[in-house]
């Protein structure tokens, strides 16, 4: 008969376990998904919000009980600029989320747009962010897939890692232990010369360009994805993400220029869309300490992401140039000029620039 005793406390035990952390998970909330109240020197800063975001996006997206009136959904891009907080300012209080994802795919982006509106249809416009090297045939298909059903209630498959699992528990405890280090705040630091992350990103997403082949079908794919949901009542609207004017003058000191521009012209022909990714005041932004736009060359920040919000939602800037088939033709010759004419008077870039290249040879 002992044994039995043994095996009732040991189920217990393990069950008493999984409950205390599945509770102490839901309580610190270390993604930011439950919205459980904020208390200070516990789990009132978030320092790990932005983990294991293919799993507490989607959640976060089937908890929100508020009508969403707009999505947005594109690459770490997308993720990097979008303020949900600061759309609702502009909007009079309109529920905003932002889907975007790292290395989220064409095929990923419909499948997850198709979903979210059986789950919220309520939604008035989706926005997708796009990027070049995403319309590269040895990219298109470089993706990690979103494990999103159309279930309108949270599976198991879905909640668990968030509740249950090592990581979460890791996540929780670090975000308690900052929570007690910096009494509640978030943690600062002193500025810092970005210089040395802006050369080595220029090599890291170098790759990305070498031998750019463009993919037409991927652009066939989102003019179709574009009819059909609006077929249903749903605005679609495509934009082209900031990098900064060192991605762009990589992309012309490869040879590749011609087909970046094909790429945005192609895209013009298929569908209107608004275009950040031009050499602007924002886009030519100097690199240093005080850099505030760009938090490296391929990704700008969420004071860009304002600038991108006020000019699709608000139409109060033209940093996002308005693009159709009648326009774009004028649109690129500008464009050039003034990647050229910052090339011209960015010497020092530029050699950091032709390195990339020569190592890559």
């Amino acid at each position: 008969m002992k044994y039995k005793f043994y095996n009732k406390k040991l189920f217990t035990t393990f069950f008493s376990l999984l409950l205390f952390f599945a509770v102490f998970n839901i309580s610190v909330d270390p993604y930011d998904i439950f919205k459980t109240p904020l208390i200070n020197k516990f789990n009132k800063i978030k320092p790990e919000a932005g983990r294991n975001q293919r799993i507490t996006k989607i959640i976060s997206f089937k908890l929100e009980k508020r009508p969403v009136d707009t999505v947005f959904l594109g690459s770490s891009r997308v993720n990097s600029t979008i303020s949900e907080d600061y759309y609702g300012k502009i909007t009079g209080g309109k529920i905003a989320k932002n889907l975007g994802m790292n290395a989220l795919s064409h095929d990923e982006t419909v499948k997850m747009a198709k979903n979210l509106v059986k789950i919220h249809p309520e939604i008035k416009t989706i926005y997708v962010g796009l990027d070049f090297f995403r319309f590269l045939e040895k990219n298109k298909d470089n993706k990690r897939a979103v494990s999103f059903s159309n279930n309108k209630n949270l599976t198991i498959s879905e909640f668990n890692p968030v509740v249950l699992s090592f990581n979460t528990i890791i996540s929780s405890v670090i975000t308690v232990i900052k929570n007690i280090k910096y009494n509640g705040n978030a943690e600062t630091s002193q500025p810092v010369d970005l210089t040395p992350l802006f050369i080595s990103k220029l090599g890291y997403y170098g790759g990305n360009y070498f031998n750019a082949v463009l993919s037409e079908n991927e652009i066939l794919k989102l003019k179709e994805f574009k009819c059909d949901m609006e077929k249903n009542g749903y605005k679609v609207k495509f934009y082209i993400n900031p990098t900064h004017a060192m991605d762009m003058s990589l992309i012309n000191k490869l040879g590749f220029l011609p087909v970046f521009e094909r790429w945005k012209t192609l895209l013009a022909e298929n569908f209107d869309y608004v275009d950040f990714d031009w050499v602007n005041s924002l886009t030519s932004e100097k690199v240093d300490a005080n850099t505030k736009y760009f938090a490296e060359m391929s990704h700008a920040t969420s004071a860009f992401g304002t600038v991108i919000l006020d000019c699709l939602i608000l139409h109060k800037n033209n940093y996002g140039v308005y693009t159709d088939k009648n326009n774009i033709k004028k649109n690129l010759s500008e464009q050039r000029k003034a990647l050229f004419h910052w090339e011209a008077e960015n010497p020092m870039w530029e050699a950091e620039i032709r390195k990339v290249i020569d190592n890559a040879v």
